[in-house]
């Protein structure tokens, strides 16, 4: 509560201090913040921290910065007291506790910060410690309240992370109290800052602004008054100007603000998340609002559906995809596009619903619940059809729910009860038809079997706590083997293992109550691959495993007690991108929807979350091919065709594993001769056969240089080399007729050297370019197609040492296309990795193996100005901006550095997120984002302006990614890398991105929702 003790006083009116004149429209937030704190601890402090509110930043044209409300004098308890506080919490943006052990045991703070947990968000939670101690458990993730002392026991288990704190307890002296003194200054400016939508920095600044601004204006005032008449006007023109500065002030710090907020909520609330980075963006365009859209469209969620009514036990989609079935306390059905509730709950289980199961048809939805009935429903009438008698013997006192699967062929429902009894459901005549004794040893009435069906309805599997899969004829209902002991058994457990059937028939999956998840091959019954056990054990007594197959059955999804969703590759048994994260309890059910693009996850904490998985479809969906590793790639101008460059393959074939050579990513790979050699860099390995073993030669052309149909997805043709050297640049003209490839020189020029191909017949043009260097790294046409520029490392004097001659020199080589004829050099001084031309064909950039990046003129071939330096180690790449006027280089220390191309400056902070080195970047056609490529087996998209990824990584690549490339219109973005896979993404999120969010979300931002987050401005629609 505002300012008080305990104790009962006189009764006394409440007044807000902060009685702003401005007018409020009506339901809008009155209050910036509401200070709670004891009157008996902190009435001298209270005031002091108001004014420090009130002054901060404050504007010359403002009375206050920011309205805060708190009483002026302790409160009596009378009838209205409460209502009075409520209404003041209600119209508050941020929360200000200030903390002693005296408000910790205050019963009005206690219930102030009881509304603000139940009703706010804690990143709008603000401390400032008076009194006492506060101390972090960075273990637990929560306060140590062991040996704090001045906070309340209701924020217990609140935050995930350490709140936004000051220290004040030292703020005693009178004389300090004031925001001109720097101390007290700076711990105000912390606590104000998120509240006024900026950085501390950025407000410090605007406060010495304002402060300077005012004083200008009070020495004009002062002048004015000598010479009326002109300083009038003066004034007037003055004031009207920093009234629309202002006004552009404050709209650019809501948006910013605005942004921030939509980013926090991005997990927890996606379709608020998005509506509130739209609405920022409608307010003030600024960098940081068209960050948050592309951040909010890039995230996989698309909507948090709030169940009401206790955990979410149980979803399943209805067969068209267009229904969500829920089991909580009760059965619900929900429009899978609207998000909204479909006629009432199914009412008949007497408790919780532990599953429900559409049948094929989806004409019936099964469910089952813990009063130990199963009950079936026509799924179009919402009416009861049948409820399977439970046997005699279930467990009146444990409310055990009994498994269920159909059978594929519609005619048949299983049912496993407690007692390790299986029973047949005929769904044609509503009776049962038979029952199987499965025979899985448990305590008695603790458990009942999980069941499930082949695809093709034969078999029917079962698990039990004992540890072991046990296979039926669902026809004969005979057992087919002996039992699979898949686990270790946990006879002691409540909660039942699971079984499920991959839709392809050719695999199953188990998931046990250790919390462990293993795949079998169907027909063998033999582990494919090992356990995947990235979640942690579940709770044994309430939450049994959750997992599911998605309808193509290349992925697998499995929810955890962590709140997680992990995606897995089947083929692979590999971990597909980053956890879906948004749940705040346990993870209790998962469904595909029947396209596959939609998934669906129920959670302890109450709510539906749907997940749009676009982005890991396209990892599980690689373009396969390259015989070997993936160097270079690069789009055809039309956009029809990708050329990739790479390894032939032959250290695999010969040495019968793809990853022989170990090397820090810029040296050179390559086979043969009973060896993997590494030149440039690393070491190399011998590789050496059994005594009188003959290796086989390779068979087979060179597989080196590829290309592919972009629509299909699919490799359209080799272009035979000859030479099994790896092709380290692709490069297309800018017409699109030739494409220029290099690689490694062989000692008698046997290479890949240079060479040019005619990409639409297929064809090469001419002999190989004559070309010095040891080997070409990269390649670029000038703007009219006539010139290729290669660039690289020299050639060795020896072929037997590989060491490089004295004389010869890192090199830039510049060759006239149509005679083959070299017509200049570039002296760079080391070896180069990458080469890129300015979109005006003026300059070209290098970057070495030195760290250094350079810029050169294309006419004279001398350098422009000194290197530009920041890069420690190799940098592998660098790009122009299309525009010409910013340059982007990355390389072996992980970061992306951006230069402003005129001033040879560079251009804010390097971007950092990647925890490797970063072979590639590139940049989109409109120059907005920059896509790279790294060691650390991921791609990234970031936004230029905002300086901030926008993209998750995409984790598809399980070995280092070595080039990108956005597609000409923007819309896709490959990748390629050291696991030979070509991959697509697709990047059209960035293109009319308000338009495609406010398509997303399918419905409005509500008044109470802008009162919340925007009570600055008066309501309007984001999204009309």
């Amino acid at each position: 509560m505002t300012g008080h003790s305990d104790e009962r006083e006189p009764q006394h009116t409440m007044t807000p201090i902060d009685d702003h004149t401005d007018s409020v429209s009506p339901g809008r937030p009155q209050y910036d913040a509401f200070l709670s704190y004891s009157h008996a601890a902190d009435g001298r402090l209270a005031p002091a921290v108001l004014r420090g509110f009130h002054q901060l930043a404050r504007r010359w044209n403002q009375v206050r910065a920011l309205r805060v409300f708190r009483d002026e004098e302790s409160l009596a308890a009378n009838p209205d007291l409460w209502a009075t506080i409520d209404r003041a919490l209600r119209s508050s943006r941020y929360f200000v506790l200030m903390a002693s052990p005296d408000s910790a045991k205050s019963i009005w703070v206690g219930r102030e910060v009881e509304y603000w947990r139940n009703e706010r968000e804690r990143e709008t939670f603000l401390i400032a410690l008076t009194a006492g101690s506060i101390v972090w458990d960075h273990t637990a993730n929560d306060f140590d309240w062991a040996r704090t002392t001045a906070l309340p026991e209701g924020l217990r288990g609140w935050f995930a992370a350490e709140p936004l704190w000051v220290d004040l307890s030292h703020a005693q002296d009178p004389a300090q109290l004031s925001v001109r003194h720097s101390d007290f200054r700076s711990k105000m400016a912390t606590l104000a800052a998120p509240v006024h939508g900026k950085e501390k920095e950025e407000l410090e600044s605007d406060d010495i602004r304002a402060f300077r601004v005012a004083t200008r204006i009070r020495r004009a005032l002062t002048t004015g008054l000598m010479v009326f008449l002109v300083a009038a006007t003066v004034l007037g023109v003055v004031t009207l100007v920093q009234r629309s500065a202002a006004i552009d002030e404050r709209n650019q710090a809501i948006s910013r603000a605005l942004a921030a907020r939509s980013e926090s909520l991005g997990d927890t609330d996606p379709e608020l998340s998005r509506l509130l980075s739209v609405t920022a963006w409608r307010i003030s365009p600024t960098p940081e609002a068209r960050a948050g859209m592309l951040i909010a469209a890039a995230r996989p969620g698309i909507a948090r559906i709030s169940s009401g009514h206790g955990a979410v036990n149980s979803v399943a989609f209805s067969p068209d995809g267009k229904t969500l079935a829920t089991g909580s306390d009760d059965v619900r059905l929900w429009d899978v596009t609207t998000h909204r509730q479909i006629a009432a709950p199914l009412a008949g289980h007497t408790q919780a619903v532990r599953s429900v199961q559409f049948s094929r048809d989806g004409s019936m939805l099964a469910t089952s619940g813990y009063d130990a009935v199963v009950r079936l429903w026509n799924a179009g009438t919402h009416q009861q059809i049948s409820a399977p008698a439970a046997p005699a013997d279930s467990s009146p006192l444990l409310h055990v729910a009994p498994a269920t699967a159909f059978n594929p062929d519609g005619k048949t429902l299983a049912i496993g009860d407690v007692g390790g009894m299986v029973r047949l459901w005929d769904l044609g005549g509503q009776a049962q038809t038979g029952e199987i004794a499965v025979d899985h040893p448990s305590t008695p009435f603790t458990t009942s079997p999980s069941v499930t069906f082949s695809p093709d309805g034969r078999t029917l599997a079962t698990a039990g706590t004992d540890g072991t899969v046990r296979f039926w004829d669902s026809a004969a209902h005979q057992q087919i083997g002996a039992p699979l002991a898949g686990h270790v058994g946990d006879t002691a457990s409540f909660i039942s293992p699971l079984v499920m059937f991959n839709p392809d028939g050719r695999t199953f999956a188990t998931a046990w109550t250790d919390g462990k998840v293993q795949l079998w091959d169907t027909a063998t019954r033999k582990p494919v691959g090992g356990a995947l056990t990235a979640h942690t054990r579940p709770d044994r007594v309430t939450l049994p495993p959750s997992l599911g197959f998605s309808p193509d059955g290349k992925t697998m999804a499995t929810g955890g007690d962590d709140g997680t969703i992990r995606l897995w590759d089947v083929g692979r048994q590999a971990q597909i991108g980053s956890p879906l994260a948004g749940h705040t309890r346990a993870v209790t059910s998962v469904a595909f929807s029947p396209d596959g693009r939609t998934f669906a996850s129920g959670a302890q904490d109450g709510t539906i979350r749907l997940w749009d998985l676009g982005a890991h479809l396209q990892v599980s969906n690689p373009m396969l091919g390259s015989p070997g590793a993936v160097y270079a790639l690069a789009f055809s101008p039309d956009g029809s065709t990708i050329a990739t460059g790479g390894d032939d393959g032959g250290a695999v074939g010969d040495h019968t594993s793809r990853y022989a050579c170990g090397h820090d990513g810029w040296g050179i790979c390559s086979g043969g001769g009973g060896a993997v050699s590494v030149t440039g860099a690393g070491s190399t390995i011998l590789l050496y056969d059994n005594p009188g073993q003959k290796r086989p030669a390779p068979t087979g052309p060179p597989r080196t240089i590829m290309l592919w149909d972009v629509r299909t997805r699919r490799p359209i043709t080799d272009l035979r080399t000859h030479s099994r050297r790896p092709v380290l640049a692709v490069a297309f003209s800018p017409d699109g007729r030739v494409l220029a490839t290099g690689g490694p020189n062989g000692s008698s020029g046997d290479g890949a050297g240079s060479n040019l191909w005619d990409p639409v017949n297929r064809v090469q043009l001419g002999a190989p370019v004559p070309e010095p260097m040891s080997a070409v790294r990269s390649a670029v046409f000038s703007q009219d197609g006539r010139t290729l520029v290669a660039a690289g490392a020299p050639a060795p004097a020896d072929a037997k040492t590989d060491q490089a001659r004295p004389e010869a020199k890192p090199s830039v080589s510049f060759w006239d296309v149509e005679t083959r004829k070299q017509v200049g050099t570039l002296d760079v001084g080391d070896t180069v990795y990458s080469v890129a031309a300015s979109p005006d064909g003026q300059m070209l950039a290098t970057a070495s193996g030195n760290g250094a990046v350079r810029l050169w003129r294309t006419d004279t071939r001398q350098a422009i100005g000194e290197p530009l330096s920041g890069h420690t180690g190799p940098v592998g790449s660098v790009a122009f901006s299309p525009d010409g006027r910013t340059l982007a280089s990355t390389g072996d220390d992980g970061t992306i550095r951006l230069w402003d191309v005129e001033k040879h400056q560079p251009l804010g902070e390097p971007l950092t997120g990647h925890t490797g080195a970063v072979y590639s970047l590139a940049f989109s056609p409109d120059g907005s984002f920059l896509a790279t490529g790294s060691g650390d087996n991921s791609v990234r998209v970031w936004h230029i302006a905002a300086h901030r990824q926008i993209s998750p990584p995409y984790l598809g690549h399980y070995q280092p990614v070595r080039s990108v490339r956005f597609s000409p219109d923007g819309t896709t973005l490959a990748s390629a890398g050291e696991d030979g896979a070509l991959r697509l993404w697709d990047t059209s999120f960035t293109h009319n991105v308000d338009s495609t969010l406010c398509t997303a979300v399918k419905r409005p931002l509500t008044p109470d929702e802008w009162s919340r987050h925007v009570p600055e401005l008066p309501y309007r629609q984001p999204c009309s």
